[in-house]
């Protein structure tokens, strides 16, 4: 059985400055379970959109009893490998997303796609507001034990975002004391166009 997460947020930052920080998010002090970050691939298609693929290896967290269940079988998961895809459109102001685990598929499938939506709120301050669905499935052991793995991979999700957003929220404050954000993001899409896979 599928469980969904689904969550609607407000970043009170521009759009530029959301787009750098995008990239930029790791390190940060709320992320310190990222092991590396790198980029496979980064192109800008005919749209004016930049596609970006990036490798993220973050440190394994699964329940106790589950670890356990593991370790009589010999299995040890220290880490996991994320496949992140997106694609930032600059002209309409919105970025999409994908992130989603490409090993230990059976114990959790973890698919979580954003939208993000950049504009001004109801006092003309800019925002950028967040859409975000999350999907677990498990083939993990039998009977109720699936069901109970993706129900835990639930409940942590809303803790998991909340962090993902301070981190967030940590980058772009940081983005914003030191100016230039819209030279950043030039710069970004200057690296994209000479397919520089080193580029932020």
């Amino acid at each position: 059985m599928v469980k969904f997460y689904r969550s609607i947020y407000t970043h009170d930052h521009d759009f530029e400055t959301f787009s750098v920080a995008y990239f930029l998010r790791y390190p940060n002090p709320y992320a310190t379970h990222v092991v590396s970050v790198d980029t496979l691939s980064r192109h800008v298609d005919d749209q004016g959109r930049l596609h970006t693929h990036r490798l993220i290896v973050k440190k394994g967290k699964l329940p106790r009893w589950c670890k356990m269940l593991l370790a009589s079988s010999g299995i040890n998961i220290s880490e996991s490998m994320i496949l992140e895809t997106s694609i930032i459109d600059p002209k309409s102001q919105e970025i999409w997303t994908e992130t989603k685990n490409i090993d230990f598929t059976r114990i959790m499938r973890v698919v979580e796609t954003a939208t993000y939506k950049g504009g001004l709120d109801a006092d003309k301050k800019p925002i950028v507001k967040a859409f975000t669905t999350v999907w677990f499935l498990s083939s993990f052991g039998f009977g109720s034990m699936k069901e109970r793995m993706e129900t835990w991979g639930q409940r942590k999700m809303s803790e998991n975002l909340n962090r993902s957003r301070m981190g967030m929220g940590f980058v772009m404050d940081r983005l914003r004391e030191q100016g230039g954000k819209i030279k950043l993001f030039q710069l970004a899409m200057q690296k994209a166009l000479a397919q520089d896979p080193q580029g932020f």
